[in-house]
């Protein structure tokens, strides 16, 4: 998760081409564990090629390929987010989540709940797979960008936040926004749900691989919403009580 906050931390501040550039750094030093990074460069590119490197002990060579082509579609709608907050656009809800689906990082990360197997892409291409992945995807933007909208909004970097899409384009008050988004929410774990007791067979052997990757699916969107009350990134010290209330106090911007 560190080198998701690196390049984070790295790119909310830059403009389109610094982006870019981190992203080259980034993908170079993932597909190049052994080459060493040159003089002056960016620190994000030692992250990555040390995560890459270390990687390499207990990855699949399956999953390494697909943790890196999902970093690379994670890169680069990064800097799609940076080339929108330089122009001020603000996305259609629809056209949000094809991007943020991306950004939110969520793809690479699920292949950590698959580090060591060797999942075929048979299992990937199923479409229950995919609608399981995708809900879990949604389920962890929504109650990301509901916990993050405070900070964000304060801070006028909220472009890039369903609540503030919702609020544009349905022209609703911020309450309104939550509640659109909490609504969603709640679809989302339902059809999820419903899914999961539709995950068809793979073989004997593939199923209990399959089921530890789906159940694996389901235990990080509830610990993605534990994390944003403990971590103190979005409340401070805050979170545990917040988590009890559901009270927050919007910050002046």
């Amino acid at each position: 998760m560190n080198l998701f906050f690196a390049f984070d931390a790295y790119t909310d501040i830059a403009v389109p081409h610094e982006a870019h550039q981190l992203a080259s750094i980034v993908m170079d030093g993932l597909r190049n564990p052994d080459k060493p990074r040159p003089s002056g460069e960016s620190v994000i590119g030692e992250i990555a090629r040390q995560f890459s490197k270390i990687s390499m002990k207990c990855a699949s060579e399956i999953a390494r390929r697909r943790f890196i082509a999902t970093f690379d579609m994670y890169t680069a709608a990064v800097v799609q987010e940076t080339i929108d907050r330089a122009e001020n656009h603000i996305r259609s809800i629809d056209d949000y989540f094809l991007v943020r689906r991306h950004t939110i990082g969520a793809m690479p990360s699920f292949v950590l709940l698959h580090f060591e197997l060797e999942l075929p892409e048979e299992v990937f291409e199923d479409p229950v797979i995919q609608r399981l992945e995708n809900a879990s995807i949604d389920m962890i933007i929504l109650f990301n960008d509901i916990c993050s909208y405070n900070i964000e909004q304060a801070s006028g970097n909220d472009g890039h936040n369903i609540v503030t899409i919702v609020m544009h384009h349905k022209q609703l008050g911020l309450k309104e926004a939550m509640k659109w988004t909490g609504d969603y929410y709640l679809k989302l774990e339902k059809d999820f749900l419903v899914d999961l007791k539709a995950v068809p067979s793979f073989g004997k052997t593939l199923d209990v691989e399959v089921r530890r990757y789906v159940d694996g699916l389901g235990n990080w969107v509830r610990a993605n919403q534990c994390w944003h009350f403990e971590s103190h990134r979005y409340f401070g010290t805050s979170g545990l009580e917040i988590q009890q209330n559901k009270r927050v106090v919007l910050l002046p911007r």
